[in-house]
């Protein structure tokens, strides 16, 4: 079953597809369910983007008249991706709470109240401090919050680093990537596997097959599969490779969500 559970439209400030198109490259890719993750990213601190406002009325009305159009052709599904940061955790919560979403992405964005995409969180730091203070991050964050259903782009911070890229780099600081997974796996929470990380030069998902098996290892079975696309052109961009991978890892499910109930696939090897 080939779906894209990670995909950003015109609803949100980065996004450059509608609705309308996703769903037609959807149906003509052969992808058999999608849901939409625009970005809700509150304080987001360069003044340049507004992650704070999307109108959630017209978005879920958009969502809901696709539905209509291609009931029978493709199942569509109303996510959102979340952005984590410790001062507004609760504000997050109140918005996930008020609206019907069928699926949560939680994401770091921000470490530190700087964005990675700037350039100047990297500024006078090693790659092991870079990639330390992600994770920390990040563990923090999951412990104090549980209104999301799957942890998004493990490993985020390789995309805007402007470091040498190492395949080594993956594998940093397992330990604290270790007690992210358990976390996740006591709060019954899943990974998505990001085939963005097939248009880095990493070429390969986030996280990468070795961290997808780490994490079933240690118990982990919830996985999503997306794309992460802001623009047609990367709609569905790596996701039979993605979907290669994960069986690679151990894993003969895949999961989709609907009222943030997660529901499990098997993979069949042809896809």
């Amino acid at each position: 079953m080939l779906v894209d559970y990670h995909i950003h439209t015109n609803h949100s400030i980065d996004g450059e597809m509608t609705i309308d198109e996703a769903c037609i490259k959807a149906i003509n890719l052969g992808i058999k369910e999608i849901a939409f993750t625009d970005h809700i990213d509150l304080d987001w601190p360069d003044p340049e983007f507004d992650f704070d406002t999307i109108d959630l009325e017209k978005y879920f009305t958009d969502i809901e008249k696709n539905k209509t159009k291609y009931k029978g052709q493709l199942k569509i599904k109303a996510g959102i991706e979340i952005g984590l940061q410790p001062h507004v955790l609760n504000e997050t919560a109140k918005i996930i709470e008020d609206y019907p979403f069928d699926f949560v992405i939680g994401s770091v964005h921000i470490i530190q109240r700087m964005d990675p995409y700037r350039g100047k969180y990297y500024i006078g730091k090693t790659k092991e401090e870079i990639y330390r203070l992600y994770y920390e991050e990040t563990l923090r964050l999951i412990e104090d919050f549980s209104h999301f259903d799957v942890l998004g782009h493990i490993g985020y911070i390789k995309r805007y680093s402007p470091l040498p890229y190492n395949k080594e780099d993956e594998l940093l600081h397992l330990d604290l990537i270790d007690e992210i997974f358990k976390v996740l796996i006591k709060k019954g929470k899943g990974i998505e596997v990001n085939t963005s990380g097939y248009r880095h030069v990493s070429n390969c998902p986030m996280p990468p097959l070795e961290l997808i098996m780490r994490y079933r290892e240690l118990g982990g079975n919830i996985i999503t599969l997306g794309s992460d696309s802001h623009k047609l052109d990367d709609f569905g961009f790596g996701l039979k490779s993605g979907l290669e991978t994960i069986m690679q890892a151990g894993f003969d499910q895949i999961t989709t969500f609907t009222n943030r109930k997660p529901y499990f696939h098997r993979i069949r090897k042809k896809e």
